[in-house]
């Protein structure tokens, strides 16, 4: 017997996908803003040398964001919105990773440089697995 106070995995399912959406459309204002960031879509901005990119990767990600974001308050957004936006998403999670985790390489780490590496990769792998969790409906 659940009390009125008790979370229901409809409500996690909810806040979760809020935050991720959140996260996405701030991700895409950063890369807008400032053309950079943290090192997660930093590194990703960064392997771009035209402006243009950046900012088209930015809208796409903020975007996408939004186009996760909007299911939740209304049903008139087009499922073929949703599912380009969060694919969308998902190809730029996988890249950030990329860029910022594998393609700077190895070399010269010490105990305290792969502590950090992989709390820096375990975030991006939580992120891209929220992700896909509360894409799931939208990718099927």
């Amino acid at each position: 017997m659940a009390g009125t106070g008790a979370i229901t995995r409809k409500n996690s399912a909810f806040v979760l996908r809020l935050v991720i959406s959140l996260l996405y459309i701030s991700i895409g204002f950063q890369g807008l803003i400032s053309r950079g960031g943290s090192s997660g879509i930093g590194a990703l901005y960064a392997a771009f040398s035209s402006d243009v990119i950046i900012y088209l990767v930015a809208v796409i990600v903020m975007l996408g964001g939004l186009v996760m974001l909007i299911p939740l308050f209304t049903n008139k957004l087009s499922g073929v919105f949703v599912k380009a936006g969060t694919i969308a998403v998902l190809v730029i999670w996988i890249a950030v990773i990329f860029f910022a985790d594998i393609a700077p390489g190895f070399r010269g780490f010490s105990a305290e440089h792969w502590v950090s590496w992989i709390e820096r990769v375990m975030f991006h792998l939580i992120v891209l697995i929220a992700t896909f969790d509360v894409s799931k409906k939208a990718l099927s």
